[in-house]
């Protein structure tokens, strides 16, 4: 298919310039709100049909959300970098989701692709040596930057919609394109499953690049990603004086204490890895003052969801106990989740073949030994897997100037125009009639 790949060629420069602009308005999760106008505004011109915000995000189940204040703060931000106000009434309050259909009018399975769109919660190295801040493309919004190569993804995913829109004649069924938000801490995908949006797809396919892939190398099935939750607990007591009146207070930061020593003493599973953390631990208001409050912030995580599953319920057990303890109350507040990853074996292996065609990759591979983190995706996945369809997830190897969720992190480009080419082979390559 030479005229594909003189095509992705021609495009190349584009998709430079999508990482480049997504890169320098970094935006975290529930606020990509200028993001998503620029994408939504481009998938329009190619004339793709358009379910935007609450129509593809289901409001009681997005996690982690920001409060009303910044949220709000955000949007004015975005309205202010050039959001396009055509669109931008659609994402306000959170609801930065995107899906993108394409129906050829043929009969054939419906084909989706999922990409994310949110940065970190992180300021961006400010020196010559980072290439970003050298040529001009460093994030311009404080404590936001991609660090995780999400500003690629949301760039893959409009070269993508541009190649299958010039080929559409090749196409059968329907294609649609998800741009999800708030990947990160788990947070945006549990709220486009619940809006429905993979209900009626047949093949899914969710991308990364990088995670310690090298350069060259495609992996078709990564089945590494742990299952987990993410939760904070907040702890209640009753403040009194240090001094005069200790006996009156009901100490809420040695409850929280007692807890993060006794989820750290969760017993291990005997079916695989199992993780607990406690990332923050904040509490009290003075030096002379009994505590009156206490907050956690805490993950589980489990090779499989059995697993995350027991070490989530010990972990709400050992904090209940620690506040029945000192006399305190307690509530949890869910924060982000997903599940473990298990691609479909057939899908895996037609991925591999088309990505073996491709110019650039030396090797397609199954899966890597490497343990991962944990990718909402998962969720989409089994959601379609439930549905009896087919689903994985690709990981494009890429030379990377530091690791993820470092202030110096940057990748080398040329992984876009293959994270395309694959992509589109994947549908374009399809036996519509007959399927896999």
């Amino acid at each position: 298919m030479e005229s594909l790949n003189q095509f992705i060629n021609s495009l190349a420069p584009k998709l430079s310039h999508w990482r480049r602009d997504f890169h320098h308005y970094a935006e975290s999760g529930w606020v990509e709100f200028r993001t998503a106008t620029v994408v939504a505004e481009e998938l329009h011109q190619l004339g793709y049909s358009l379910a935007l915000g609450r129509e593809v995000v289901n409001e009681s189940s997005r996690m982690g959300l920001p409060d009303e204040f910044t949220l709000q703060r955000e949007f004015e931000r975005a309205r202010q970098q050039g959001a396009l106000e055509q669109w931008i009434a659609a994402f306000e309050g959170g609801f930065t989701g995107i899906v993108a259909t394409l129906d050829t009018g043929r009969p054939g399975p419906v084909m989706a692709f999922r990409v994310d769109m949110d940065a970190l919660d992180l300021s961006e190295e400010q020196d010559v040596s980072h290439r970003p801040y050298r040529d001009g493309f460093a994030s311009c919004n404080a404590g936001m930057m991609h660090a995780c190569g999400h500003d690629g993804h949301t760039a893959i995913g409009l070269g993508l919609a541009h190649t299958l829109k010039q080929f559409e004649s090749g196409l059968h069924g329907v294609i649609k394109l998800i741009f999800q938000p708030a990947e990160e801490g788990t947070r945006g995908a549990r709220a486009m499953v619940d809006a429905g949006v993979v209900d009626d797809v047949d093949y899914f396919t969710a991308v990364h690049i990088g995670t310690g892939v090298p350069a060259g190398t495609v992996v078709c099935g990564s089945d590494n990603f742990m299952a987990t939750t993410k939760f904070d607990a907040h702890f209640t007591g009753t403040a009194a004086h240090a001094g005069a009146k200790p006996e009156d207070g009901h100490n809420a930061l040695l409850a929280a204490a007692q807890a993060t020593l006794a989820l750290h003493a969760i017993a291990p599973h005997s079916e695989g890895a199992s993780r607990v953390n406690v990332g923050v631990m904040q509490a009290g208001s003075g030096r002379n003052v009994v505590p009156a409050s206490a907050l956690l912030k805490v993950e589980t995580r489990g090779a499989s969801g059995v697993i995350n599953q027991y070490v989530f319920e010990r972990a709400q057990q050992a904090i209940q106990g620690a506040a029945t303890m000192y006399g305190v109350g307690v509530e949890t507040r869910l924060m982000g989740a997903a599940t473990a990853s298990s691609p479909s074996p057939q899908w895996v292996a037609w991925l591999q073949s088309q990505a073996a065609q491709v110019a650039g990759v030396n090797q397609a591979i199954e899966r890597v030994e490497a343990p991962a983190g944990s990718e909402d995706a998962t969720l989409m996945m089994a959601r379609v897997q439930r549905h009896q369809g087919q689903a994985s997830y690709m990981v494009f190897g890429t030379q990377l100037a530091a690791g993820h969720h470092n202030e110096k992190f940057d990748f080398d480009e040329q992984v876009l125009a293959i994270a395309v080419e694959t992509l589109a082979r994947t549908a374009l390559n399809f036996p519509w009639t007959r399927g896999i």
